[in-house]
């Protein structure tokens, strides 16, 4: 997927979401929204496919980069084999990534070199 598919009623199938979760295994075609107008819906959509989602914002410091935040992933005493779905705020928004339990990057459309975006929102990703 190349750009963001965005339809008249203000719903969106965004890149960064869905290539997050066609990597979580999530066929492309089993959804056709990841922005619903209001919010993000992909918590619900990886709901469906069989995966808990729990947030872990209260285990990262109020002012967090991805960068600071890999060490403090990697200590998390999750279950081995969670992802992380982390939330970045940017300039034209937001943007979804996703990081493995030792805080590598698995997935990241937008990649940097030296990551000082700072974390909106995290979310552990457990297989069911």
């Amino acid at each position: 997927m190349k750009d963001h598919i965005e339809y008249a009623n203000g719903k969106a199938k965004t890149v960064c979401v869905t290539t997050v979760l066609v990597a979580l295994g999530v066929p492309f075609d089993g959804f056709k929204y990841t922005w619903n107008g209001k919010k993000n819906i992909w918590p619900e959509i990886l709901r469906r496919a069989g995966y808990a989602v729990r947030s872990r914002a209260s285990r990262l410091p109020r002012v967090c980069t991805v960068g600071k935040s890999r060490a403090i992933i990697a200590a998390m005493d999750d279950a081995p084999g969670t992802m992380y779905a982390v939330t970045v705020r940017t300039v034209a928004g937001s943007h979804l990534m996703l990081l493995n339990d030792k805080g590598q990057t698995v997935v990241d459309t937008a990649p940097r070199h030296r990551d000082a975006r700072r974390i909106a929102k995290i979310s552990a990703i457990i297989p069911n």
